[in-house]
């Protein structure tokens, strides 16, 4: 083994490190339950959970600018002493909900300082050392240390929630700060630095001769990336964690495990996909999705015990299995209009995220099982119309390998 691969191996193996470590949040688990614990009502939680996403895409473009000109690695290292601080600050913002939204826009900052960043590090590395063929294959195996993150972390914050409420945000803290002296180990030269006009907003001019016509053409395909792993993460965060300590008053504890059947579904569906549209063909696979999420929703009204273990499941399936999906169907498509599409995916996934997490939490306000049947039937409209728009363009979905 050359000199050369020797140190591409150990910069790779400091990225997983990174990846793993930086994902580390004890806290994100119970989250609703720390609200619910400072007095919030529905609707000022939503919107100081949803107050994350809005800052995500708000400084998308002003990290964009910043990456261009400070090292990636000082970016990431700004990013995860900016989660350090909003994380801490969400401990001492006390019952002040302005308080607590500035926590979680810190939080959101930092985020989108390292989402994509170290990405275009990796891409560098790749680049550099000849290897531009493993790049896909690194990125995949990091997600799966990322699902292994959330399992564990999600785990251990629950039963730490048991002690004290307050023991998974301070104990995550130590996670970032590390993180943060990880990144300082990457390896960066004064090269020509790539092009990160995709991590900024997904304007039109990006792609390239198609422009708008090209995107709308794929807009069943954006929206169904962005509805679905917008609903999903706002089930995870919100919808779930309600239904169990608000309606059936399970332990902190006992919805850590239930939460672990998420992760570790996401995993087993992310490893498994190839085989599953084998099997039962891909339009099936497609359909799964948003199927998952409206049974899940069925299941949440019944309000049995034995429901909550599977709905964790059916949501982890889903989570696992959306975004290979999309990206999957996207890299067909010229290079610029695929970067045109991923980019408009993960903004409109951005803010649906945020504006369903208010949406739902307004209408909980009003009721609770009325507000699951509205968001059942807004799916499932969108979900219909995806599908009219699919037999009307005639393509077929790809499941390739991401």
């Amino acid at each position: 083994m050359s000199a050369e691969e020797v140190h591409f191996g150990r910069v790779v193996r400091l990225f997983y490190w990174y990846r793993l470590i930086s994902r580390f949040y004890l806290y994100l688990p119970v989250m609703v339950v720390f609200l619910l614990d400072r007095k919030l009502t529905y609707l000022e939680s939503g919107a100081v959970l949803a107050a994350y996403g809005f800052a995500v895409m708000a400084s998308k473009p002003v990290v964009a600018r910043i990456v261009r000109i400070w090292p990636k690695k000082a970016v990431l290292f700004v990013g995860e002493w900016l989660k350090c601080l909003g994380i801490v600050g969400l401990v001492w913002s006390g019952e002040s909900v302005a308080a607590l939204i500035v926590s979680q826009a810190l939080i959101g900052f930092g985020f989108s300082c390292s989402q994509g960043t170290d990405s275009l590090l990796l891409s560098h590395w790749t680049e550099k050392y000849r290897a531009n063929d493993a790049y896909s294959e690194i990125e995949a195996k990091s997600q799966s240390y990322i699902f292994l993150a959330v399992l564990v972390s999600g785990v251990a914050g629950a039963v730490l929630a048991e002690i004290d409420l307050r023991l998974p945000f301070y104990l995550t803290v130590p996670f970032n700060f590390a993180a943060s002296w990880l990144v300082l180990g990457f390896v960066e030269e004064s090269t020509k630095r790539p092009d990160v006009s995709a991590l900024s907003e997904p304007e039109s001019k990006t792609a390239g001769d198609e422009g708008v016509s090209g995107l709308w053409r794929l807009a069943h395909v954006i929206s169904f990336y962005a509805v679905n792993r917008a609903t999903i993460m706002a089930y995870y965060v919100l919808v779930f964690p309600l239904f169990l300590f608000v309606r059936a008053h399970v332990s902190v504890g006992y919805f850590g495990i239930l939460l672990g059947l998420f992760s570790l579904s996401a995993f087993l569906s992310g490893r498994w996909l190839g085989a599953f549209s084998r099997r039962f063909g891909e339009k099936t696979v497609w359909a799964a999705v948003p199927s998952a999420l409206l049974v899940s929703s069925i299941l949440l009204l019944s309000d049995a015990m034995w429901a909550f273990w599977i709905v964790p499941a059916l949501l982890g399936l889903a989570a696992g299995t959306v975004r290979p999906l999309v990206y999957g169907f996207l890299k067909k498509e010229a290079g610029a209009l695929k970067a045109a599409a991923v980019s408009a995916a993960e903004f409109w996934f951005a803010w649906f995220n945020a504006g369903f997490l208010l949406a739902i939490a307004a209408l909980f306000e009003w009721s609770v099982r009325g507000g699951l049947c509205i968001v059942m039937a807004v799916l499932f409209l969108l979900s219909v119309w995806q599908a009219a728009q699919w037999k009307r363009s005639g393509a077929r979905p790809d499941t390739a390998k991401v």
